[in-house]
């Protein structure tokens, strides 16, 4: 079994009761585990497992593949302030986009974890504004080491990467509304 601290990032349905989520984790980087009956009701991870939420996870790694299977979580922080305004969810929904298309699964660097769970009680505390995101995608092209001050961090994922998330333009055109 294996032990770590972990911001959930992505959900997706698993059968009829279940879910395969993605977490960013402080020891394993990008790890996946199915939760097979967490949509159940009565479920001891119902509640316990949301878009956003800080948990500890216990999980048994697979044997083969990287889909790990969750035993049991702790809820330590349901971020519920994103919930809050919509603006505040785009903006973490599109950071945990952004980290994951340029994040490798098993990649074992703390920095990632730290860097999105501060973005996300950062975003859950403050007023959403086009800043925030522009310093995320400067920090996140710091740690892949390809940030440049005489270009937009921006365009440096986007160079290197060849694809980041949908829906940049449009957040920032509401970040920029709400203003």
């Amino acid at each position: 079994m294996e032990k770590d601290t972990g911001s959930i990032l992505r959900q997706q349905p698993l059968g009829e009761h279940g879910l395969i989520i993605t977490w960013c984790t402080e020891q394993h980087g990008i790890v996946r585990t199915a939760a097979r009956l967490a949509r159940k009701p009565g479920s001891e991870l119902s509640g316990q497992v949301d878009l956003f939420h800080e948990c500890e996870l216990l999980y048994r790694p697979a044997a083969q593949g990287d889909l790990h299977t969750l035993a049991s979580v702790n809820l330590l922080s349901p971020r519920l302030a994103l919930r809050s305004q919509l603006s505040r969810l785009r903006l973490a929904s599109y950071m945990a986009r952004l980290l994951l298309a340029t994040v490798e699964p098993g990649a074992q660097d703390a920095a990632w974890h730290k860097l999105i769970s501060g973005a996300l009680d950062y975003v859950a505390q403050s007023e959403p504004r086009r800043a925030i995101l522009l310093h995320f995608e400067k920090r996140l092209a710091e740690l892949h080491g390809l940030y440049t001050p005489d270009q937009l961090p921006h365009h440096t994922l986007l160079r290197h990467f060849q694809h980041l998330p949908a829906g940049r333009s449009e957040l920032l055109q509401s970040l920029d509304a709400a203003m």
